[in-house]
């Protein structure tokens, strides 16, 4: 008797359960799958493109997820078979895919170049009109047009660097020693004809892209390095070196700086990784020195506030995992129906468009974050700008100052014990701001 009873009892608890369950999924929702079914889905997704590259397909599988962002829970994914969660040739498989979608970290990065996965670079169609890579005339030299994200074509980089540079230089280049040396970006940069912003844009270095370094300007912050059809110059902040840089020589020959009422300094496409804003203000040594508060000068967006929401703005770690960017003029006052578009992602959103306030853009960053610049003014004129990136939710990846700055820990030992329970991974947010130099 009294085991039927308990018996009953157990059914009972258990109908009660499935009852509860039922009720709190609603009336006809059916049950969302769990971070392991998506973890699983990706992962079959990968497998399925390494084996028939079929890159289209397996975006859309991705964009069927149940997640919010799926590109950046690809990262997510990806960064975590490289930890160990995966076997082998799914970590492969994964890391493949997301290089193949250009979505990159810095684990997915050395993944890929430690097991050889990284694809052939491909190139990026400029979402400029044609007319903006045509020599400038006399009109366009009183408002010189922004530079843009794009690898000019290769009979325009020609052109550019026959132009800018002496007759001499290709005799020079072959006389002169080779460097063991080399450059890389973390994000595309421009190549300039010499070493100075007075200098005009030849080529484009590609972001993870390395380039051997031939010679340095006297100061020692510029790099002359090898292009495709020459050489060219980028601003030693902006990248990372590679070997030996003590044996490189100062270069010879360097071209002399372009006259500044024909060739107008226009303002530099990327910056470095901004985490601070003092480093913003250092970063901002690229930005045009001779910006006025002028409607007719060429928009340049500086960061000037970057910060991460403390532990009480965000809710706790059950918070949000929310980037808000704000937008202003060089008065301070907010700019709508300007457009920036993701570093990593490529998507793009425009202030006052999401219903969020003047200037403003949100951007829900799941999983490892994304980063903005600035691509379009509010007027519609092409515009360039600093990046905005360092936007990350893993809590092992924000610096101790920046943790007991926003209340996560109160020294280093605490923060110690809150890295070591993973923290808040998946719930921080983060703000910055951009200024118009006009």
């Amino acid at each position: 008797m009294f085991t039927v009873r308990r018996a009953r009892l157990t059914w009972l608890a258990a109908l009660l359960l499935s009852l509860a369950l039922l009720t709190a999924c609603g009336p006809g929702e059916p049950a969302q799958p769990s971070s392991a079914d998506n973890t699983a889905t990706t992962a079959a997704i990968a497998r399925t493109y390494a084996a028939d590259n079929n890159l289209q397909q397996a975006s859309a599988a991705l964009a069927d997820l149940s997640v919010a962002n799926e590109r950046q829970w690809l990262v997510l994914v990806a960064e975590q078979a490289i930890g160990g969660a995966q076997d082998d040739e799914t970590t492969a498989a994964l890391v493949k895919l997301a290089m193949a979608l250009n979505l990159e970290s810095t684990a997915i990065r050395a993944y890929a170049e430690q097991n050889g996965l990284q694809p052939t670079p491909a190139l990026v169609e400029a979402a400029a009109p044609t007319a903006t890579t045509a020599p400038p005339t006399a009109t366009s030299a009183a408002a010189p047009t922004p530079e843009q994200i794009a690898i000019p074509s290769p009979s325009a980089v020609s052109t550019a660097v026959a132009l800018a540079l002496p007759t001499a230089t290709a005799a020079n280049s072959a006389a002169a020693p080779r460097s063991a040396a080399a450059v890389k970006a973390s994000t595309a940069i421009n190549v300039r004809s010499g070493p100075g912003l007075d200098y005009p844009v030849v080529d484009m270095l590609q972001a993870n892209t390395a380039s051997t370094i031939l010679g340095k300007n006297a100061a020692g912050d510029w790099w002359e390095i090898e292009l495709a059809n020459g050489r060219g110059w980028v601003y030693a902040q902006l990248v990372t070196t590679e070997g030996d840089v003590q044996t490189v020589a100062v270069a010879a020959n360097i071209p002399t700086p372009p006259p500044t009422a024909e060739q107008p300094t226009p303002a530099p496409i990327a910056a470095a990784a901004i985490e601070a804003p003092t480093e913003a203000a250092a970063a901002a040594t690229e930005a045009p020195t001779t910006a006025a508060a002028d409607p007719n000068a060429q928009p340049y967006f500086r960061l000037v506030a970057s910060r991460m929401w403390s532990k009480e703005e965000n809710g706790a770690c059950s918070g949000q995992h929310l980037l808000r960017i704000n937008v202003i003029d060089a008065n301070g006052v907010r700019i709508n129906g300007v457009r920036l578009q993701g570093i990593y992602t490529g998507e793009v959103l425009v202030t006052g468009s999401q219903g969020k306030g003047d200037g403003v853009i949100e951007y829900d960053l799941y999983g490892t974050g994304e980063g903005f610049r600035v691509t379009q003014n509010d007027d519609g004129r092409p515009a360039s700008s600093d990046n905005a990136e360092g936007f990350t939710t893993k809590s092992l990846d924000i610096s101790v100052p920046v943790l007991i700055a926003g209340g996560y820990c109160t020294d280093e030992a605490d923060c110690q014990i809150f890295y070591n329970s993973y923290g808040c991974t998946g719930h921080h947010s983060w703000e910055a701001t951009f200024q118009r130099n006009y």
